[in-house]
């Protein structure tokens, strides 16, 4: 686990010159530019490792977070030299280094793509989704939460549905996630917030969620049933319209997921349709206008 953040002068200096992946014959571009603005496709390693137990760890290098220190590669053979570190010594990678600074870009970078690429490696970059999530014979299969009700399994003796926040890393760096929930909005002044409850997630994925990778947490669709419900019965003269997940993360910032018709929330009986929905929304506002007009 890395959280080593390069500086801004440092960015200038890896990628100023460095054009591509450092693996040989490998055409995977560093940084994308579109309608003004840089994607990062590429990954900071560490030739020697920051610690003890990682890739190449040497205890008498001392400038391990250096430029000398530090190559650029493509996601996948970032992967490929730390998980077979033996295939891949210090010496080889050295050579990359040297290979890789040579490579030459035909400006340089400017001081705002500079900054914009550090930007890119410092910021941590999340995304979140409600999902269902189906469990049967030792395995979740995780799909949108609007296809759960369908969703039927083969050959499965048993079975067990449950609702899920599925947060995702697309950014560069990796990034603790604090909790997840689900945010309700109800027509209202403010959205109902609903964070699933520690005690109550039946799965918990690591906390810390490195480039690329994801992690769904899982919630009892009846714990959050009756925690909706009882919130809901608190305030009567509002309805449930849409939600969306959501995730604090460890930076202190919080990722919100694409908003979903309330009806997939696990509060309905099987009958339950939009129209109905739509209709029981109507009937709350209608009722708090009147309660309006009679104080």
């Amino acid at each position: 686990m890395s959280h080593f953040k390069p500086s801004p002068k440092l960015c200038k200096l890896l990628f100023g010159r460095a054009s591509h992946c450092a693996y040989p014959e490998c055409e995977e571009l560093l940084i994308q530019e579109h309608r003004g603005k840089l994607s990062v496709t590429a990954q900071i390693a560490h030739i020697r490792a920051e610690s003890i137990g990682g890739p190449r760890y040497d205890a008498d290098f001392e400038g391990v977070n250096s430029e000398e220190n530090l190559l650029l590669l493509c996601p996948k053979h970032h992967g490929w030299i730390d998980d077979f570190e033996d295939d891949y010594p210090v010496d080889e990678l050295l050579d990359w280094k040297r290979r890789q600074a040579a490579q030459g870009r035909s400006a340089g970078l400017t001081e705002n793509q500079a900054e914009q690429i550090f930007l890119l490696l410092t910021t941590p970059r999340a995304e979140a989704e409600a999902v269902g999530v189906i469990s049967a014979g030792g395995e979740n299969i995780v799909s949108k939460i609007e296809n759960v009700p369908s969703f039927k399994l083969l050959n499965a003796d048993s079975e067990q549905r449950f609702m899920g926040v599925r947060i995702s890393n697309v950014g560069a760096i990796g990034f603790d996630v604090d909790s997840v929930g689900v945010e309700i909005d109800v027509d209202g002044p403010a959205p109902f917030v609903y964070g699933f409850p520690a005690m109550h997630r039946l799965h918990r994925p690591p906390r810390r969620l490195e480039p690329q990778a994801n992690g769904v947490w899982l919630a009892d669709p009846d714990t959050v049933c009756n925690g909706i419900r009882l919130v809901m019965q608190r305030v009567k003269v509002y309805a449930p319209v849409r939600f969306r997940a959501f995730g604090n993360l460890g930076s202190g910032g919080r990722v919100f997921g694409p908003w979903v018709s309330a009806l997939h929330l696990p509060i309905w009986e099987d009958h339950v349709t939009q129209e109905w929905l739509d209709g029981f929304v109507d009937l709350a506002k209608q009722t708090r206008e009147k309660l309006g007009r009679d104080t």
